[in-house]
């Protein structure tokens, strides 16, 4: 962030990247616990943590053969950990056919804020669950803006989200006294019933730049189950399947209690992801816009 931001710009930026795009530096291991390192990156800086880039981090990693398991079978289940700006996290990667099928991800940490009811622009009143995931996110029916999420829905679900967005920065700050100061909430996610009959909900993140994931996102995830947990609609121990706007899916389960913070669990992810490229960035002195623009709404950092 202090000696190279331009290695952010240039590949998560137009033209090379777009708003939604994200990126993860890996730093080599140590010769202290021999754990991979990684740095995350989007339109907005470096955020602590992110679960889709971690799935894709160490399937990158396990796939490249940087991590490899402790057996040579090929089908087999092995664990190792991640460095990350939100500390230590535990993976769990599982091979078929000597390939990585899959990577699981736990977090020591999420937990249930508290609810706020806004006023739409349509004339509704909605309720908005915050939850704290690695991000903090505010879960937001999507009926009540009298939308769906689908693909040909997403540019008026991110129109939809400002709105929300201002409305519950205005009543955050009331609704959490037990953990003292804590961002505003950039993270609008709107939820739906599935689509496929083995996930248990449907959503779609979209942040304060105006992006928005195609995964199911893998924080988001963490919050939810935390937010189901404090309601009483999910037990430690029991599974939580969340729905992309792709329909892929992500396999969340409540390890555990944390009790730390109130309302608060230990969330494990499993998801999958697969390589699509080996890519080489240039960057001409001549360029004025070498080091990256992006045109539309929503804030980013340049």
């Amino acid at each position: 962030m202090e000696e190279a931001t331009w290695v952010r710009r240039l590949a998560i930026l137009e033209p090379r990247g777009h708003r939604s795009m994200f990126g993860a530096v890996l730093i080599p291991p140590t010769a202290v616990d021999n754990c991979w390192g990684v740095a995350f990156m989007d339109a907005m800086g470096y955020p602590d943590m992110c679960g889709h880039a971690t799935i894709g981090t160490v399937t990158t990693l396990v796939e490249t053969g940087l991590v490899k398991p402790l057996t040579p079978e090929k089908d087999s289940t092995f664990d190792f950990k991640l460095h990350s700006p939100a500390g230590l996290i535990e993976l769990e990667a599982t091979m078929k056919g000597g390939r990585c099928y899959s990577i699981g991800f736990r977090t020591s940490l999420a937990y249930f804020v508290g609810s706020c009811q806004i006023d739409l622009r349509n004339g509704n009143i909605a309720q908005v669950n915050v939850a704290y995931g690695g991000q903090y996110y505010g879960f937001i029916d999507v009926s009540s803006v009298d939308l769906a999420i689908e693909p040909d829905h997403i540019d008026a679900l991110i129109e939809a989200a400002i709105p929300v967005r201002a409305a519950v920065a205005e009543t955050f700050n009331t609704i959490d006294k037990r953990i003292g100061s804590v961002p505003a909430v950039g993270n609008i996610v709107w939820t739906s019933s599935p689509k496929s009959h083995s996930a248990d909900a449907r959503n779609v993140p979209i942040s304060q730049t105006g992006s928005f994931d195609r995964s199911p996102c893998g924080t988001a995830t963490c919050a939810r189950m935390a937010t189901l947990t404090a309601t009483g609609d999910l037990k430690v121990g029991q599974s939580f399947v969340n729905e992309s706007i792709l329909g892929t899916q992500y396999y969340g389960r409540v390890v555990g209690e944390n009790s730390l913070v109130k309302n608060g669990i230990v969330p494990q992810v499993v998801g999958r992801a697969w390589l699509i490229a080996h890519s080489r960035l240039l960057l001409d002195d001549r360029d004025p816009l070498g080091l990256g623009y992006l045109i539309g709404g929503g804030t980013a950092v340049l």
